[in-house]
């Protein structure tokens, strides 16, 4: 029942790479330098995925947006010189992408920065797979990853039933159903099963492998 999907959309963080170590470590320097001491590496893994303004939001615990883009500049100064290698492509994932290429349309959305994703797929040779990329702006909008994979649908003329959209995390799996989509969950990403299931996960892949598995039959 699940091999008509004419397009797949792919989250980049979590699901495509393991990308925890440069966010984490550039979301340390950002708090450092603005006099804050930050959490230790392990406390923070749950800054992969959401969009970088309500995790500082929340790291900062404020709502002065002043602060939130010094934050947000500060973060970016580390993560686009060093931050963005300090990352690794999941085993498996080029073969996947290889085989699903070859039968559907790829496109990645992501409340990363466009050109940050578009910098991460290129320096990982992962880019000549997906039709579009599509992220946020500088100012982070749109915020919301469900009208991210709004323009994605509009922009590419996609029909909401033959498309799925795979992601680690339940603001993947809310946006995917918001606008009608089969919504995947990458169980081997940074989301738990419980997260991934509460937000209405159809299903859930525990690896790449099975990822493809489901995709192809």
């Amino acid at each position: 029942m699940h091999n008509k999907f004419a397009a797949i959309l792919f989250d980049l963080d979590g699901t495509l790479t393991d990308s925890g170590q440069g966010i984490v470590r550039s979301v340390q320097f950002a708090l450092e330098s603005l006099g804050v001491k930050p959490p230790p590496e392990q406390e923070l893994l749950w800054c992969v995925g959401p969009p970088m303004r309500e995790n500082l939001r929340r790291l900062l615990a404020t709502s002065d947006s002043a602060l939130i883009e010094r934050g947000v500049t500060l973060y970016l100064e580390r993560y686009e010189k060093i931050g963005y290698r300090e990352n690794r492509v999941y085993d498996g994932i080029d073969a996947m992408l290889a085989t699903l290429a070859r039968r559907s349309r790829l496109l990645i959305v992501t409340t990363k920065f466009t050109e940050s994703a578009e910098r991460i797929l290129g320096a990982f040779s992962m880019r000549a797979y997906f039709e579009g990329v599509f992220g946020t702006d500088r100012n982070g909008e749109p915020s919301d990853k469900a009208d991210l994979v709004r323009v994605a649908i509009a922009d590419q003329r996609l029909s909401p039933s033959s498309t799925a959209m795979v992601g680690d995390r339940r603001h993947d799996i809310a946006a995917g159903k918001r606008n009608g989509l089969f919504a995947i969950g990458a169980g081997y990403g940074y989301g738990s099963r419980e997260e991934l299931e509460a937000a209405g996960a159809d299903v859930i892949c525990d690896s790449p492998a099975a990822l493809t598995r489901l995709l192809c039959e």
